[in-house]
């Protein structure tokens, strides 16, 4: 069997290691310079800075445990961070631990008791799909639903959780398929956030580097179906005929691919929606309250466009030279960008205005993540559904708008798909 993967993000290429692990031939088309897609670990003025995920979630045996050992890729855990909710005009703490939650002034006496009733409430059938905000409130109550669910989610997907399928978290329907979210949590045990060596970019490195053929700056431009069930793709010159072909590919990227051979998903994924966000990096003179902090995420309606800032030198301390704090801060996202936080001024105000104590930074830059993150919104299944079952023979579509948004939502995805 042969196969040819077009994208060299992160989702490709474990998905080509996959396959040459089995056995098959593949090779990969990386339209970019450089593979990584949005998951590259970029070099600044003695340290590094992201444009892609911080972190990956990480549980001994799980899928991401195994993926890491058998690349031989090294990583550490900051350990667990203080984090914080801006809400009230304050930063207010978020214990990690569902019994923290109950000592935290975020959510009322009345919320946490209504928390505390989870695992009794009875398991929903999978269908009809549920809206994000629907099913927590549901589990675990409005307060949740209603208070800490938006920083949260804002957070990760930066998009309203009301407008969200619960599909965007798929570890929730996984845990309540156990009984309860409490019950699901228990089994699957604690993940930690970990980092590789070097920052989040050296995952689609030695990924790359562990296969027999990448091709990068290298665009697909066509796929023709021929007989016998092959196919032939080509784009930059050249063209391949091959057995298999594997989109790993934004869902909007691989619609127009798809266009011309199978109308029903190309329509399906044309339909999913992506969200842009303003990433600003900046470093300051360390404080104290964010020594051993993971970092603060902005109540929505309070952020007015700005969502949060993580601290990446407390995850991963090679990011910023010795002496120094680094911030990486979200903006805009589905909530739209204000005119104020289109230059860094705005930001440190907004910024000044949850952390007073903040310096004037010492460096800082702007990134813009255009069309970086899927956007499932309800209904996100049935698009998902209609995208796969419309594929003819031959052709796959892999991508996190398919198996979740965060690093081990693909690899766990990734394992399931290859079987």
């Amino acid at each position: 069997m042969s196969t040819l993967i077009l994208g060299g993000g992160v989702t490709g290429l474990a998905a080509a290691w996959h396959l040459q692990q089995r056995g098959e031939a593949v090779e990969v088309w990386e339209a970019g310079a450089a593979v990584g897609g949005w998951m590259k670990t970029l070099p600044w003025e003695g340290g590094h800075f992201e444009t892609g995920p911080q972190g990956v979630l990480w549980q001994k045996g799980t899928a991401v445990d195994r993926l890491f050992s058998a690349i031989d890729l090294p990583f550490k855990s900051p350990g667990t961070g203080a984090r914080w909710v801006g809400k009230g005009g304050r930063l207010i703490p978020v214990p990690a631990s569902p019994v923290g939650l109950m000592t935290s002034p975020l959510m009322p006496l009345g919320a946490k008791l209504r928390m505390m009733l989870e695992p009794f409430q009875p398991v929903r059938p999978a269908e009809p799909e549920e809206g994000l905000s629907a099913f927590i409130e549901r589990r675990l109550g409005k307060g949740v639903a209603t208070e800490l669910l938006p920083s949260m989610i804002a957070g990760v997907l930066a998009a309203p959780a009301e407008i969200l399928s619960v599909d965007a978290i798929p570890k929730l329907r996984q845990w309540e398929a156990t009984g309860s979210l409490v019950n699901g949590i228990r089994k699957g045990g604690v993940s930690h956030m970990v980092v590789p060596e070097g920052g989040m970019g050296q995952l689609p490195i030695r990924l790359a580097s562990k296969l027999s053929a990448v091709r990068t700056g290298l665009r697909a431009e066509r796929m023709e179906a021929l007989p016998g069930g092959r196919w032939r793709v080509s784009g930059g010159g050249e063209a391949r005929e091959i057995d298999r072909v594997v989109l790993a590919l934004p869902a909007f990227e691989a619609a127009a691919l798809l266009g011309p051979v199978a109308s029903q998903s190309a329509q399906a994924l044309a339909a999913i929606p992506y969200t842009s966000v303003d990433l600003w990096h900046s470093r300051h003179a360390p404080l104290p309250a964010l020594k051993d902090s993971f970092g603060f995420l902005i109540h929505p309606p309070e952020g007015h466009g700005y969502l949060g800032s993580l601290v990446p030198s407390w995850m991963d301390p090679q990011s910023a030279p010795d002496g120094f704090m680094q911030l990486r801060s979200f903006i805009g996202g589905a909530f739209g960008k204000p005119a104020d936080l289109d230059a860094w001024e705005g930001i440190y105000a907004r910024l000044k205005h949850w952390i007073p104590a903040l310096g004037e930074p010492s460096a800082m830059r702007h990134e813009r993540a255009e069309r970086a993150i899927p956007r499932p919104e309800l209904g996100h299944r049935a698009r998902v559904t209609a995208a796969v079952e419309g594929l003819p023979a031959g052709v796959d579509w892999l991508s996190n708008a398919r198996f979740g948004p965060g690093v081990r939502d693909i690899l766990e995805g990734l394992e399931t798909w290859t079987g």
